[in-house]
């Protein structure tokens, strides 16, 4: 379910929409959550019939976010340790990976802080 959401989202910004509709999922609020505190959305609105609409955010016509990519798939499952986390996150300054840890979904830079390692869902730039 991830896939369509990160799918429904890099869609609406490559044709520059103002947001996207899709059906509201348990862990998409948490996920949508990050997207926000690391600016990469304007917001989201949820409504009673059990969809969320996300607003995309622009900055002078072009999109922020210009790099969203599911990295662990159903198939193929990609986990990374403490130490393997933040060596990757040393090398790769820019973007916010998105992870699934024993403590709930988080960023890789909070599971650091948190020393947890975990399950990379997402990756957004």
């Amino acid at each position: 379910m991830l896939a369509k959401i990160i799918n429904k989202l890099r869609n609406g910004y490559m044709v520059y929409h103002i947001g996207v509709s899709f059906k509201e999922v348990s862990f998409c609020v948490k996920v949508l959550d990050i997207l926000w505190k690391e600016n990469l959305i304007r917001g989201y609105k949820k409504t009673n019939e059990g969809f969320i609409t996300v607003f995309l955010k622009y900055h002078e016509g072009y999109p922020i976010c210009n790099r969203l990519v599911v990295i662990s798939r159903p198939r193929d499952r990609f986990y990374l340790s403490l130490l393997d986390l933040s060596r990757v996150l040393d090398e790769s300054c820019s973007g916010v990976f998105i992870l699934s840890t024993s403590k709930g979904i988080m960023t890789g830079d909070e599971a650091v802080r948190k020393g947890e390692g975990g399950e990379i869902l997402a990756y957004a730039s």
